[in-house]
Formats: C-alpha cells, structure tokens, sequence
C-alpha cells in the first residue's frame, strides 16, 4: 500500500476507498463500506491500533486535523508503518461533514531512520568509549610523568645533579633495564670524613624518633653548608658524615673549600648545643689526592668513591682529636695562608701505617 486515500462521514463509517488500499488486504469495498473505519482489517494489528484510530477519528469530528504514524496490516500478514492523517471537511456553516483519511506507506523510511539511529548510537558509543579512553590515557600519561619528575627528584637528591643527569638520560633507566657503569677518575679531590663523638654513648636510652631529629637537625645544617661551600655530599652512615670537594665538576680550591666547610661544620655544631642544651663533640678529618667515583647498585643507587685518598681521609676523622680537624700533609700543602695550623706530628694509622699529620686550627684573619 503506497498510497492510502478514503472518504468518511462524520461519524467515521467507511463510504470509499480507494482501490490500491483495497487491492493491498485484499477486501472489497461493499465489504466495509458504512463500517466504522477502525474496524477495517488495516488497523486489525492490535486492540490498541483499532482504538488509536478511534480516538483520531472523534478528534477529526470535532473539527481538528490530525495526523501520526499507525502500524496497519498491508499484503497478507505483514505489517507496514503508516504516516496516517485525517483531514475534516466543513459545509459553508462550519460544520464537519466528511472525513479524509490519507496515508503513506513509510515503513522502509522508518527502517531507514531506526538504522540511522542505531548507527548514530553506535558512533556516539564509540565515541563515548575512545572520550573515556582518551581520558585514562591521559591521566595515565600525568600520573606517569608525575612519577617520572618524582624518580628525577629523588634521584637529583641521591645524587650529584651532573651524574643524575647522565643515568636518567641512559635508554633503560625508566624500563629497569641493565645500565652502563658510570665511574670517573678524578685526580685533585678532598675528602672531608666527619663523626660525632661517643654518639652510640650519648643515644643510649633515647627513643628512636629523638634520635633521629637530632641527627637530622645536625645533618640539614650540613648539608647548606656543603652547598654554600661547594662541595658534594657524599653520604651519612649513622652518626657519620661524608663529603667531597672537587667532584664531580673539577675544582682548583678543592681544599680550601673542605677545609672551610669543617671549621663551618664546629661553628654548626656550637650552635646546635647552644640552642639544644648538649654537648656533642665531633672529630673532622681531610686527605686530598686522586679517587675514582661512581654510582653503584640497580634499584638504590648510591653515589661512592673509592681509593687510597678515601681510606686515608676516613684514618684522620677515626685517629683524630674531639674538636680538632685533622688533614695529612697532602692537604695541608693545598691550603696555605688563609689558614692556621699546627702540626700533630706522625700518628700511627690502622691499615696504612705512620703518617705525618696537622690540626686546623682556625681561619687566619
């Protein structure tokens, strides 16, 4: 049914038809005709069509033209989508006298639009997915460079900035991968060993968390003052410090800048006791000369030197005075006017034998 066109009176009972509507279900018109039209085997679908129908047809009477889309019966039993109006027709008076019934076979539009839509659904559910998607990507991608700068801050904190730089930039730092060895001689460096005195004494008795804030409060001081002075701190183990001048950017005044960084170091020290009410007593040794140092482990990487200079640095804190800074004749020929010293004469030192050795006394002037 292509085209569905009839002629109703005002009560809604069929008088014509036209002949493809009827050819379509198969009926003649003296079958229906002065039928109520929502009987006709068009509308015969459903109980529910039969009295849509109904209700359009008493709207129609009343004067009002209406239209929607029916689901009505076509060639046998299929049924078909139907874009169904009625039209009232009034006398001179106004007054409704016929009805025009019309309707268009839009099944295969309605296909067409459900289609669509699905595929509209379809595309907006894709669309929805790759939004989602994109958006845990995304954060995905923030939480990995927030991590990334994380790894590279405590990495900068770990270790000297230069050689932090060369192992982030190494192609399997992030993916855990095996990393290129990185170790480097340096020939002019001072190592600086520091130790607080009888501190395994002093802790006994002390709850772990005050342990810890003293050593942290003495530590901090040290480390600015590392900074200020130019020189790279090495690492602490328990009440002992490490640090180094002259690597990793080389630096003529390795020396000077050591020994200033230890008598800053006794200057932190009396501040510490004054503010706090303690005495602590802290013994500083220096040696200069050639080390090689390097990153060693996977996962914790420490920065670390090595060689006889260091061994021998580590002597004079161990074989020194409370107080006093004590340096080898190697440095001591590295320092010169700006600062005061005596000689200690020759000590005998665990693993290295005798050594000639002096105290720093002071800055001169």
């Amino acid at each position: 049914m292509y085209q569905f066109v009839g002629l109703l009176d005002a009560q809604g009972r069929i008088l014509e038809i036209n002949r493809a509507a009827l050819d379509t279900v198969g009926i003649q018109l003296d079958e229906i005709r002065g039928r109520p039209f929502w009987e006709a085997r068009w509308w015969a679908v459903s109980a529910e069509t039969q009295q849509l129908l109904r209700r359009l047809i008493v709207r129609a009477s009343h004067g009002e033209f209406v239209r929607c889309d029916v689901e009505a019966y076509g060639q046998g039993d299929e049924t078909m989508i139907v874009d169904f109006s009625i039209l009232p027709i009034k006398d001179s008076e106004g007054n409704v006298i016929y009805l025009l019934p019309e309707g268009r076979n839009i099944t295969e539009k309605k296909r067409a639009e459900q289609a669509l839509s699905r595929k509209a659904e379809e595309l907006q559910a894709s669309w929805d997915l790759i939004h989602r998607q994109h958006d845990e990507l995304q954060q995905l991608y923030e939480k990995i460079v927030l991590e990334k700068k994380l790894s590279e801050r405590l990495l900068m904190n770990l270790l000297p900035q230069s050689i932090a730089e060369q192992l982030k930039n190494q192609p399997g730092f992030f993916s855990n991968s095996t990393l290129t060895v990185i170790a480097d001689k340096y020939p002019d460096v001072t190592v600086l060993f520091a130790d607080i005195v009888a501190f395994t004494r002093f802790s006994t008795g002390m709850n772990p968390e005050s342990l810890v804030a003293i050593l942290n409060e003495i530590f901090t001081e040290f480390d600015i003052i590392a900074e200020d002075r130019g020189l790279e701190k090495i690492k602490t183990i328990g009440d002992a410090y490490m640090a180094a001048a002259g690597l990793p950017e080389p630096a003529q005044d390795h020396a000077v800048r050591a020994a200033h960084m230890a008598l800053d170091m006794f200057d932190a020290l009396r501040e510490f006791n004054r503010r706090s009410g303690y005495n602590l007593q802290m013994r500083i040794g220096l040696n200069s000369g050639p080390v090689v140092a390097g990153v060693i482990g996977k996962r914790k990487f420490i920065y670390d030197l090595w060689g006889d200079v260091v061994n021998t640095a580590s002597r004079m804190e161990s074989h020194g005075v409370a107080g006093r800074v004590q340096l080898t004749d190697a440095t001591r020929r590295l320092l010169g006017g700006p600062f005061l010293m005596e000689a200690r004469g020759n000590i005998n030192a665990k693993g290295i034998g005798a050594l000639h050795t002096w105290l720093l006394t002071g800055r001169n002037g």
